[in-house]
């Protein structure tokens, strides 16, 4: 964490002339947590980006008067909303909404506002450790509100801002200096590093994830459940028409395989319409966000088998309550792999993630991933992961194979497995013919 008040524990340079800077006050107006600086030696006033969250990688420097940019790394997408939102700030009065839990003059503000879900949710994931390394301080967690009930017990302070998650990186100085005139308040004022991307080994989602409804009678009778995470804008093929193919196909063979399976789509868009016609199919999808149905698809996540879904923050809370999961990866994401996996505490031994977290590699459209392909992915997961995580364990941490799981599940697996799709003449002829083009090509 880094002190703000009474003192601001950082330095900095002139980028034009290397003159260390005087630091005259904090502004936290979006995302950014800024200190204002001027140079003593030509004048030039900065805004520089504290070490919090992306800062520590990637911090902005930004001149006051020309809106000039320092950033050597160049991350466009970071540093160019800080400039468009400095050259056009919101007028309207926008303050957060107060909800106080105990008073603290030590406090420390752990800044949660972000452009992007996933963004916002990995920083709130940052509170637990403060809960636990710093009970003297205060937390006061400022939110959008589209996540203020994922805060944990135990803060002070949380600190809603009734803004859109998208509208984080907008420039609010009425936030800046209400934030400021808080501090001014407190004895002593420190800032939460807010780490892009927290170890699971210190934050357990149960605190976070609480209040779930009781969705037990719904998913009693059903072995495995399957959940979809979906979102309209990221899909599985080229299009919207598409994806609804490739889920109907999906669910059609992941029926044939589990009869008994229960079937779950979660998420935000309704463009297209699922038939049920096989194993139960429940749709929860909708195009606004509500938090009883966020609760709702929680529930459903916990109880879930295995998660499946496109890359993307959609899968963070998915790939953190299911048993298992399966992300759909486009290749323009590569380097963002494993990014949006929230891993369990439970997980100590590698192989278990490997077990259980898989992902299957696609073009930038994800057309090339079949529907068959993951129904076997899951089939996998879900009916031999847990046998071959015991087995793997045997003389370490027990003395004998122990397997809790459904012997169902495991002879549905092994039938799948033994028994594969006859393939027809014609596709037997043409996969030979096109190995031997191949072969006469190399």
């Amino acid at each position: 964490m880094l002190r703000i008040h009474p003192k601001i524990d950082f330095s900095a340079n002139c980028p034009s002339d290397h003159t260390g800077l005087e630091l005259e006050g904090i502004c936290i107006p979006n995302l950014h947590c800024l200190v204002e600086a001027t140079c003593p030696t030509c004048n030039a006033q900065y805004y520089i980006d504290l070490p919090i969250g992306q800062a520590i990688w990637s911090p902005v420097t930004l001149n006051k008067s020309t809106s000039e940019i320092f950033e050597p790394l160049e991350m466009d997408w970071f540093s160019q909303p800080l400039r468009d939102g400095l050259l056009n700030q919101e007028k309207s009065e926008i303050l957060p909404i107060v909800h106080k839990f105990f008073n603290s003059d030590r406090i420390i503000i752990i800044n949660c506002l972000d452009f992007l879900y996933g963004h916002s949710l990995l920083k709130l994931l940052n509170v637990q450790r403060h809960l636990d390394e710093s009970p003297d301080l205060g937390c006061c967690v400022m939110v959008p509100t589209q996540l203020k009930h994922l805060v944990p017990e135990g803060v002070a302070e949380i600190w809603e801002l009734p803004i859109p998650i998208k509208d984080g990186k907008k420039w609010y100085p009425s936030l800046a200096k209400w934030i400021n005139e808080q501090c001014q308040q407190r004895k002593e004022c420190f800032l939460s590093k807010v780490y892009s991307h927290p170890s699971h080994q210190v934050y357990d989602l149960d605190r976070f994830v609480r209040g779930l409804p009781d969705i037990s009678s719904e998913v009693t009778n059903y072995s495995p459940i399957i959940l979809f995470s979906y979102r309209a804008d990221r899909t599985w093929g080229k299009t919207v028409r598409q994806q609804q193919a490739n889920l109907q196909n999906l669910y059609g063979k992941l029926s044939s395989i589990f009869p008994d399976m229960l079937f779950v789509l979660v998420g935000f868009g309704q463009e297209n319409y699922i038939q049920p016609s096989g194993a139960k199919l429940v749709d929860l999808r909708s195009n606004k966000f509500d938090v009883e149905l966020d609760r709702l698809w929680m529930a459903y996540m916990k109880a879930a088998d295995c998660a499946v879904g496109v890359h993307g923050s959609n899968m963070l809370l998915p790939s953190g309550l299911a048993k298992s999961t399966i992300e759909l990866v486009y290749t323009s994401r590569l380097g963002n792999s494993v990014q949006d996996f929230l891993f369990g505490q439970h997980l100590k031994d590698p192989r278990d993630a490997l077990l259980y977290y898989r992902m299957l590699y696609g073009n930038d459209v994800l057309s090339d991933i079949h529907p068959s392909t993951i129904a076997s992915s899951i089939a996998n997961i879900v009916s031999f992961a847990r046998v071959n995580s015991a087995w793997f364990k045997v003389g370490q941490e027990t003395s004998e194979m122990k397997f809790d799981m459904h012997q169902k599940l495991l002879k549905q697996g092994k039938n799948h497995f033994s028994n594969p799709e006859k393939r027809s003449f014609i596709n037997r002829t043409i996969r030979k013919l096109a190995h031997s083009v191949i072969t006469l090509i190399d």
